[in-house]
């Protein structure tokens, strides 16, 4: 969801060959997709869909991928969002969100200043592990775990209750 002109998906299709997936983003944001993907070589085993997240996604997908999406819109578009994917999805799918996760306290983390920023200007707001837990809670997930990356962001993996 999101899945702007396919990049990500593209990294992730090129790296694991038994994969496909669904591209879906906005109709104006999608339509550059094609050749994205087809300069990547994963055109065949890309699905292109548009839409809008709020009013649903596809369905039947094993997992759901939210990348750098959450922490855009305040805590009720974000749970208009889960609960679209949480109603999309089979009862074993995952859904991996990937954004900075803060630490509690006063711990230095970039995700601290970016905070700020996505308050100020889009409306949002990095979160904690904590804040992601009762967040997605409340769509219907339970956050499962929380993988480091070599980045400052973490993959959160949620799973349907």
């Amino acid at each position: 969801m999101g899945g702007a002109t396919g990049n990500l998906l593209a990294a992730i299709l090129k790296r694991f060959d038994a994969l496909n997936g669904v591209l879906f983003d906005r109709p104006h944001v999608v339509c550059d997709a094609p050749a994205l993907l087809g300069s990547h070589g994963v055109a065949e085993r890309v699905r292109i869909e548009s839409g809008d997240f709020f009013e649903g996604v596809p369905k039947g997908g094993e997992a759901y991928l939210l990348s750098h999406i959450i922490h855009d819109w305040n805590e009720a578009q974000c749970l208009g969002i889960l609960n679209q994917c949480r109603k999309a999805m089979s009862a074993n799918g995952r859904l991996l969100i990937v954004e900075m996760v803060s630490p509690d306290g006063d711990t230095p983390h970039p995700g601290k200043i970016m905070d700020m920023t996505m308050l100020v200007v889009p409306g949002g707001q990095e979160r904690t592990e904590t804040e992601y837990a009762e967040l997605t809670r409340k769509a219907g997930f339970r956050l499962n775990r929380v993988v480091p990356t070599e980045s400052a962001v973490s993959v959160l993996e949620c799973l349907p209750v």
